[in-house]
């Protein structure tokens, strides 16, 4: 093909391509039958729809949004912990002297009483000097009754001169003598009785005991564990908070905790002792609380996550957590004042059940948006409803309804452009 021809070919296919964009962008394609069906309006209008304010071409109309009141409500400032039971009294029962054990008077893990008898050690030795104690006291207590019968007649003759002063004198030192000899005696058997005593383990307290370590008859030497008793009826738990609470720490203040071993169940307490030191590595200062156990479900060296309610307010200002956004580290909410939108910068506290705490920036009564903070605008108009309302249903795209006069042609939809005037 000759160079004239073929600049022919290109003059005429490019008036036509400008024909057909001309004809697009002036809208004309719309109206000739079956081209128009897949042909998308100017401006994003979709084909038989209305233009103007009326139709989905037009400017949006204020977004509907859902509000809420701001309130006020009771708000528990939390401090979470980890901590450690112990029993609220608990010793190691150990023997006190060297000895065989000849009575053991409780069962493993049975509740005894303050004064039962725990372990009685083998007392015969025991026994044998308190009579022997007893009995110098009998024979000198015999011996200086003797004496004073003595004295009372020496006395009586050195009266009447047949008797000298210095009979009385030897029978008054003889009675001294033996009166030192009572004392000693009586002293003797006290002593004997103590370390009797010292034989018999008794429980100190009410309590539970644990395991034994020792049997009938075995010889033990002092300091040698023999079982544990402790008092569950009441626990203690101790825990570390960091040192920057203690200006709001006192006795008295609720702790609520858990264990693993018991899910769903919460036990409550409340702070005993707040330690005076501050541990250097750390920087925390401990805390024992007190637990009512009386079903003795707390063990001494369970594992329990502690809340402990450092401070509460039954007046604070709070919003739904839906309400606020986050940006960086601000915090906004969007107050809405005569149909109109605002954008507010707040300060939160402490969150709980869904609720913020607003430490600043709003009021309570100001109207806010809840539902719907994505649509808004500072300034922009919404239509506000109460939250819980519900919005109402969006319109039908003009695109999805029903075109008789092209469903009598057998004509596909415009399927992509409806899909589109969607997303928008």
């Amino acid at each position: 093909m000759r160079v004239s021809g073929q600049l022919a070919v290109i003059a005429v296919l490019g008036a036509a391509g400008f024909g057909g964009w001309y004809a697009y962008k002036g809208g004309h394609l719309a109206n000739v039958p079956v081209i128009g069906a897949y042909v998308s309006q100017p401006a994003g209008q979709q084909a038989g729809a209305p233009r103007g304010p009326g139709g989905r071409g037009g400017p949006a109309g204020p977004a509907t949004v859902e509000v809420d009141a701001v309130k006020t409500g009771r708000i528990v400032e939390i401090r979470e912990a980890v901590g450690t039971v112990r029993a609220y009294e608990s010793i190691m029962v150990t023997a006190k002297v060297a000895g065989i054990i000849g009575k053991i008077g409780f069962e493993e893990g049975q509740k005894v009483k303050a004064g039962d008898t725990l372990v009685q050690f083998d007392a015969a030795e025991r026994r044998a000097a308190i009579e022997q104690a007893a009995a110098e006291a009998s024979r000198a207590t015999a011996l200086r009754n003797e004496i004073a019968i003595k004295l009372e007649r020496a006395q009586a003759l050195r009266r009447t001169g047949a008797g000298t002063e210095a009979q009385v004198d030897d029978l008054t030192a003889q009675m001294k003598s033996l009166e030192g000899s009572i004392a000693s005696a009586q002293a003797q058997r006290k002593a004997a009785e103590a370390r009797l005593e010292e034989l018999t383990i008794r429980a100190p307290f009410d309590g539970r005991v644990g395991t034994r370590s020792v049997s009938l008859g075995a010889y033990v030497a002092p300091g040698t564990r023999i079982t544990s008793l402790d008092d569950l009826s009441k626990v203690r738990l101790d825990f570390a908070v960091p040192e920057n609470l203690l200006g709001r720490l006192e006795p008295g203040q609720t702790v609520n905790a858990v264990s693993a071993a018991y899910r769903g169940r919460t036990f409550k307490g409340t702070v005993a002792t707040i330690d005076p030191r501050v541990d250097q590595t750390t920087r925390t200062a401990r805390l024992t609380a007190e637990f009512n156990n009386p079903d003795e479900a707390l063990k001494p060296g369970m594992f329990l996550s502690v809340a402990l309610e450092v401070s509460n307010k039954d007046d604070a200002v709070v919003v739904p957590e839906e309400a606020v956004v986050s940006e960086g580290l601000r915090h906004i909410v969007y107050p809405v004042k005569d149909n109109k939108v605002e954008r507010r910068v707040i300060t939160i506290g402490q969150r709980q059940g869904g609720k913020v705490e607003v430490v600043e920036g709003l009021k309570p009564g100001e109207t806010i948006v809840v539902l719907g903070v994505q649509r808004v605008r500072p300034g922009a108009e919404v239509i506000a409803r109460p939250v819980g309302s519900g919005a109402p249903a969006a319109p039908v795209p003009a695109a999805n309804r029903e075109q008789p006069s092209r469903s009598s042609l057998n004509v596909p939809q415009a399927i992509g452009s409806a899909q589109a005037a969607e997303r928008k």
